[in-house]
């Protein structure tokens, strides 16, 4: 059906980094206009010859609802002098089994570091809550699993340790420290490094959107206990590293969200006007 147009919205992080070349090709060819959520994605596909467009995120339209600090700490029963940690170690089952155990040696360290900081971890799908109670238990580490709007817990958060993904942007949305890890098995990673030729800039949304790292990337073998325990205590105490985060995260916001009231309302203008040009 060559004749009827194709506007593709939330396209494939191929700008990011993709095995096959092929595949950018592909998308260029049969794509008639490109709507981009990250600026840089924009500029790659202009650069193709792609018409291309960044309308901002869509995530800002939906953070614009969420909790504030004050509402999702009350909710919890959180003090505001207590420190109250995220952990976010999955979406998918070999993340559960490569991410949470290092998340959960970082918080015996924590734990032992500050006896009075409070430990949330959300449970993305049913199916994960055994496989993570006994990881909890085997640990010997108190944390809260939370089952509900993972927003409400986030919004409360003074430290977020997650895996690489979406929920970096909401947890930079929410002007939320946290520092971020990513773990494959060892074959994996060889076979993407030495075959593949696996190189990639950042892996945090965060730091995709102004291609600077903002918050730090832990990615495999420097995802260790001790790194993250690091990290978070740099970002719970110092308040030079936490006033240049909070910065950054202005800038990074004021960006995706492109100066627009509602970034699906631009899409829809965008396909509208591309409609009547067509």
């Amino acid at each position: 059906m060559p004749k009827i147009p194709i506007i593709w919205y939330i396209a494939p992080q191929f700008w990011v980094w993709t095995p096959l070349g092929q595949d950018v090709k592909q998308l260029v060819a049969v794509t008639d206009k490109l709507l981009a959520i990250f600026p840089e994605e924009a500029k790659f596909y202009q650069e193709k010859g792609l018409s291309s467009i960044y309308v901002g995120h869509p995530l800002t339209d939906r953070l614009k609802n969420a909790p504030t600090r004050e509402e999702a700490r009350k909710k919890l029963g959180i003090q505001e002098a207590e420190k109250m940690i995220v952990l976010l170690p999955a979406s998918r089952q070999q993340e559960l089994k490569y991410l949470l155990p290092v998340m959960l040696e970082s918080v015996e360290k924590l734990q032992e570091k500050i006896p009075s900081a409070c430990f949330y971890l959300p449970i993305s799908l049913a199916k994960y809550r055994s496989p993570i109670e006994s990881l909890i238990t085997k640990y010997k580490v108190k944390i809260n699993l939370f089952e509900g709007e993972t927003l409400e817990i986030l919004a409360g958060a003074d430290l977020a340790i997650t895996k690489s993904g979406t929920v970096n942007l909401e947890l930079g949305l929410l002007k939320i420290p946290q520092v971020v890890i990513y773990k494959v098995n060892a074959f994996t990673i060889w076979v993407a490094r030495k075959i593949l030729r696996f190189s990639v800039s950042f892996i945090s949304p965060v730091n995709l959107v102004l291609m600077k790292e903002i918050v730090p990337e832990l990615l495999q073998e420097k995802a260790t206990s001790e790194n993250i325990f690091n990290l978070s205590l740099e970002l719970l105490f110092n308040q030079s590293r936490q006033e240049k985060l909070q910065l950054e995260y202005k800038t990074m916001i004021e960006t995706l969200d492109n100066g627009v009231d509602s970034v699906s309302d631009k899409v829809a203008q965008e396909i509208l006007q591309f409609m009547k040009i067509s």
